[in-house]
Formats: C-alpha cells, sequence, structure tokens
C-alpha cells in the first residue's frame, strides 16, 4: 500500500500547475476541498490543496495510516469511493476527516504507470452531498490529467536513469578502451621487442650459411640444409609474431619457381625430421611434373613443413611420405593443379579430436606432452585457402595420418626465372669497388656478417656497435661521408631513425638503409630512409638493394675512394700471429682474431682481414699480413 522510496519526486513546476487545475476543479464542483493526496511508507500527505481559504488541509500535512481515513480505503481497494454522508455509517467514526468537518467525500485513487499507488484525488464537504454525474466526470478528467502526469514523470526518470546508466557505461567503457589501448601498446611494444630479439640471430645464421654455400662440397651441402631449417624456423617466428598481433598477412608474393628445387629443399628438410624419432622418410614424385610454376614458394614451404613436421613429431619408428603429383581437374586456364600429400604411421587422431584439428592453439590427446603452439594445422589450412585450393585430412588412431593438399598454380618457364632472378647474380664479384659504408648494429654476430658480405662485394666497411656510437664517431671533425650507411632499428641509446637524422644533418645526399627485425609495415619516420630490408636479409638481396641506391661502381680504381690502412697490432701480437700461422693453429687463429677485434676496437679492420684469410685458408697471405 505504501509507494517505493524509488518513485520520482513531483517537480515544482507541476505541483504548481496541479494546484491551478484543483482550485478550477473545486470552485466548478461547487465544494470546498478539491485534495492531491500522496501516500508515503507509513503516512498519508497533503500533496495538494484546492477550494477556499477556509479549506483544513494544507500542503505538507501528514497524517498516520491505520486511522479510518477516506483516501486510506481508496488506496487500499484501488477503487473510485462516494460517501454522501458519513455521520449515517458507523464503520467511519474514527475517521480524522469527520473530525474537520468533512462529512461526505467522493475520490478516485491514482497509480503509476506499473500499477503502483501514488496517492488519491478526492471532493470532500461539510454537508451530505451526493456528488452529480457532472462532477463525478470533472473530477475524473483531473484523475486522467495527473496520471498522465505521473506517466510523463516516470518515463522522464527511466529516461534519466537510462541516461545515467549510458554515460557510467560510456565511462567505463572509455577506461575499458584506455586500458586495451595500454595493453595493445604493451603487446605491440613486446611483439616489437620479441620479433626483434627473434629474428636478429637468424639473420646471422641464414647469412653465414649462405656465404657457406658458395664454398662447395660437403661443407655446402651443410649449409644448404642449415638455410632451409632456419628459412622454415624464420617463417615460424614471423607467423606466431604476427598471429599472436593479429596482423597475419593476406597477400602472396609469387613467382617463377623450379618444382624440382622446392621438392628438393622439403625433402632434405624432412629427411632430417624424420630421423628424430628413428623414422623412414621416402619421397614420391610423379614422373611427367611440370618444371617451373609460378608460387609463393615461401607459403608452400610453410604448408608442406608443417605437415612433415606433425608427421615427424607424432611418428617413432615408422614411415613418413611425400607425395607430389598434378592435374588439370580443377586447373585455371593454363595453369595445373599442384597435388601435395603427406602420410605417416603414426598414433593418428581421434574421432572426436579431428573437427578440431584446425582451430588456432588447440592440441589434441596426448599431443600436449609434445612441443609446439597449436598453430601448424591452421596455418597449412589459412594459406591453403588463400591460395583458392583445398585441403583433406583422414585419420585413425593407431595407424596413421594423411593429409592431402591441392593448390592450383599457373604454368611458367625457365625465361620468366631468368626475368625474376636476383640482381645480384648479374653483379661483379667485387661491385663495390672501395666505395665506403658504415654499418651500425647493436647485435655482434650481425654485425660480423654484414660485413663479411660487404668486404666480399668490395667495399670499405666501418662498424659502429650502437647508433650513439655512430652519431659521435661521424660528429668528429675531418669525417668523411660514406657511400651509403646502413643502420638497424631498435638499438640502445639512440635508434635508426636517430642514425638517419644524424647522416641527413651532416651528409644530406648520403643515402641510409634500414635493416630492421621488426614486422614490415612502415611506420612514422620511415621516409627519411632510402630503403627498407627486412631482417634476416638474403645477401643476394642486400647487394641488390645496394646496387640499385648507388649505381653501378665507378669506371676506375682513382674514382674510388682509397682504403684506410688497416691498422696493425704491436710486434708482441704480430709474433703471436706468426706463431699460430707456422704451426697451422687455424682455429686458435680465429679465437685471437677475435680478442684482438673485442679487446682494440682500433685494429678491428685488420682482425676482419686476419678472419676473412682464415676462413679461405689462405696461409701464404697469412704469412705476409704478419710480417
Amino acid at each position: 500500500m505504501s509507494m517505493p522510496a524509488a518513485y520520482p519526486e513531483v517537480p515544482e513546476f507541476l505541483l504548481a500547475q496541479w494546484q491551478e487545475l484543483m482550485s478550477i476543479v473545486s470552485t466548478d464542483c461547487g465544494v470546498p476541498v478539491a485534495l492531491i493526496m500522496r501516500v508515503l511508507p507509513s503516512q498519508i500527505e497533503v500533496l495538494v490543496s484546492g477550494g477556499g481559504g477556509d479549506s483544513p488541509y494544507h500542503p505538507g500535512e501528514r497524517e498516520n495510516l491505520c486511522t479510518g481515513l477516506y483516501c486510506e480505503h481508496v488506496i487500499a481497494t484501488r477503487d473510485r469511493l462516494l460517501i454522501p454522508n458519513a455521520l449515517n455509517d458507523p464503520a467511519w467514526d474514527r475517521n480524522p476527516d469527520i473530525r474537520l468537518g468533512m462529512i461526505s467525500y467522493l475520490g478516485y485513487p491514482l497509480l503509476w504507470p506499473d500499477g503502483a499507488p501514488f496517492g488519491t484525488v478526492c471532493l470532500l464537504d461539510r454537508h451530505e452531498n451526493h456528488y452529480t454525474e457532472d462532477i463525478d466526470k470533472r473530477l475524473g478528467l483531473a484523475r486522467r490529467i495527473i496520471e498522465s502526469n505521473l506517466s510523463l514523470i516516470h518515463e522522464t526518470a527511466d529516461h534519466r536513469r537510462s541516461i545515467a546508466a549510458l554515460r557510467q557505461s560510456k565511462q567505463k567503457l572509455h577506461e575499458a578502451v584506455l586500458r586495451a589501448n595500454a595493453a595493445d601498446r604493451a603487446k605491440t611494444d613486446f611483439l616489437a621487442r620479441a620479433s626483434h630479439d627473434l629474428r636478429a640471430p637468424l639473420t646471422s645464421i641464414i647469412g653465414y650459411a649462405q656465404l657457406l654455400q658458395g664454398s662447395g662440397g660437403t661443407v655446402a651441402q651443410h649449409a644448404q640444409t642449415i638455410r632451409h631449417s632456419a628459412d622454415h624456423m624464420l617463417t615460424l617466428i614471423n607467423d606466431l609474431v604476427e598471429y599472436a598481433g593479429g596482423s597475419l598477412r593476406d597477400e602472396l608474393e609469387t613467382r617463377p619457381m623450379r618444382l624440382s628445387s622446392l621438392i628438393d629443399g622439403l625433402a632434405r628438410e624432412a629427411e632430417m625430421l624424420a630421423q628424430g624419432n628413428r623414422n623412414h622418410f621416402v619421397l614420391h614424385t610423379a614422373t611427367d611434373l611440370p618444371r617451373v610454376l609460378w608460387m609463393d614458394a615461401r607459403r608452400l614451404r610453410q604448408i608442406v613443413g608443417n605437415l612433415i613436421e606433425n608427421a615427424a613429431k607424432f611418428t617413432h619408428r615408422g614411415r613418413i611420405e611425400l607425395h607430389v603429383g598434378h592435374t588439370t581437374e580443377g586447373a585455371p586456364t593454363g595453369g595445373v593443379t599442384l597435388q601435395i600429400e603427406v602420410r605417416d604411421t603414426g598414433c593418428g587422431i581421434s574421432a572426436d579430436d579431428l573437427p578440431r584439428v584446425f582451430e588456432p592453439f588447440f592440441r589434441c590427446g596426448d599431443s600436449r606432452r609434445i612441443e609446439g603452439t597449436g598453430l601448424g594445422l591452421p596455418i597449412v589450412d589459412l594459406w591453403t585457402r588463400r591460395m583458392g585450393g583445398s585441403l583433406q585430412l583422414d585419420s585413425t588412431p593407431g595407424v596413421g595420418t594423411c593429409i592431402r593438399v591441392a593448390v592450383p598454380l599457373q604454368l611458367g618457364t625457365e625465361q620468366d626465372i631468368d626475368k625474376h632472378e636476383p640482381d645480384d647474380d648479374l653483379l661483379p664479384a667485387r661491385f663495390g669497388a672501395g666505395r665506403h659504408l658504415w654499418v651500425v648494429e647493436d647485435t655482434a654476430e650481425t654485425r660480423s656478417q654484414l660485413v663479411d658480405i660487404l668486404e666480399q662485394s668490395g667495399f670499405v666497411v666501418d662498424c659502429a656497435e650502437n647508433g650513439q656510437a655512430f652519431i659521435d664517431g661521424i660528429g668528429k671533425a675531418g669525417a668523411a661521408p660514406p657511400s651509403l650507411v646502413l643502420t638497424d632499428l631498435m638499438m640502445p641509446g639512440a635508434d635508426g631513425h636517430a642514425v638517419c637524422a644524424a647522416v641527413k644533418a651532416r651528409w644530406p645526399e648520403v643515402p641510409v638503409l634500414l635493416l630492421s627485425a621488426q614486422a614490415t609495415e612502415a611506420t612514422a619516420g620511415d621516409d627519411a630512409f632510402a630503403a627498407r630490408l627486412h631482417k634476416p636479409v638474403a645477401p643476394g638481396r642486400l647487394r641488390a638493394s645496394l646496387a640499385e641506391l648507388l649505381g653501378p661502381a665507378p669506371a676506375g680504381p682513382s674514382a674510388a675512394p682509397c682504403p684506410a690502412p688497416a691498422r696493425r697490432p704491436d710486434a708482441a701480437a704480430l709474433a703471436r700471429m706468426r706463431t699460430l700461422v707456422e704451426l697451422g693453429a687455424l682455429t686458435d687463429l680465429v679465437e685471437w682474431a677475435e680478442a684482438l677485434a673485442a679487446q682494440a676496437p682500433a685494429h678491428d679492420a685488420f682482425a676482419r682481414r686476419v678472419l676473412a684469410l682464415t676462413d679461405s685458408w689462405d696461409v701464404d697471405a697469412l704469412q705476409a699480413l704478419c710480417r
């Protein structure tokens, strides 16, 4: 019977309108009192009193409930109440209204839109009054007006609550966005550093493997295997970092590729992987395979590499097979559908796990005890679909698994390959022609590898172990402008952008080549760099970029700057070197040269020369160098 505390208050302007309304009703109906009463938790209150100045009811006055009031009965029954003369009915003897002289009453309940009681609207008179039908209609009309106002008050309060809730939600959303942005910045920073720290060592591994491939013999074969494995590791790192960052790129980089070369590399790596669990690897290739296909070789290697790696993980002392064939069925015009099938005699996949094997990070059955990220098959599925191909998986627990990949590809020719071969194959062996370069790189292994590549190409190279050391070095009086500066991006003290700014401030015409292990997307400030290469960078691609930025080598030796002579160590150090050379202790000689470069940076060029001659086993040149 009481009004809930949550209901809104009646605004002052509406109370004034109700006061005017009830005064009109009192006058029109010819009664001394017209009231709007409001029910409270344990009382009833005069909210509006209309009538003459002799009304005994005043706004704000309250009476306790359960005292026999006319309005109390109306609120309890929620119905119209007409009492012509309460003096004739003993039931109203306790009614406080009678003590005020109000013996007749006509009242209606006032309800909120949800049916809860607000109070009453009523007429009272000191004389017996049967209240005509016309009076009843006038009071009913006043009731409808007041309840319409209550409905508007209720709706307005709802709107205000909704607006307040929206503002609160907006504030919470804003705070959540701020937290998400902070988390995203932290994730981006982490991924950038993880990308740099994971890719940087591979720069040296891949770079030196490519250099060793030119040695011939068994060393070259081993180097090629190292390179393929490192390339596969790099692809895994790239995908893991990109997947975690939500930026796995959609584009395919198609080039003409000899299919035999792709298969040979996959087979060599599969042979190594199979040996891990003492498996036997078998390669089956169709006899009529096309020679050249336009493909994204990196992604195809990744697809097949992931399949073979999975087969090798889950097969022990068994058999792993790679089948390669093709068909014209479903092939594009002028192309073929390359069919690749990987079979194993491993543990297989249960029927319950089969529907989920392509979900990211899902690890089925006992695979949780085997190392892996759970991204292998999802990435296979992703790139197969992006190539327009199809994927089929069949597996029987305890028998093995077979996965078939079909990818539509265009046919290519040897002439297509000739047009797309790396430009470095056409460059002279020493196209650097003595031109001077700076390498700014904080990872010693990467710095050494870059120097080897550049010096083999005929450049004279100076190094700086970080950006600040480079900036301090070129700030000295008399520092000659180099032909080009190569710089890493993330370095302590001063990063690649600071290096580029320092070069442009001192030598505006000198190009700066950025070598970065971060994601390939451009960032603010990258426009200042002449070019950007992604680590690990292949020696051929590096040489090709240098040739493009620097142009052809000078026509004659006089046009090339004279390389500064390597500063020789003291007599005692040279004597130690001679002893090692005479003894043929080349391994000790390598350690001696590395220690010399580390302990005396001034002798870095001399030490690099010793290392280069040691790598080529040129004993005569080593003997001449230490005289």
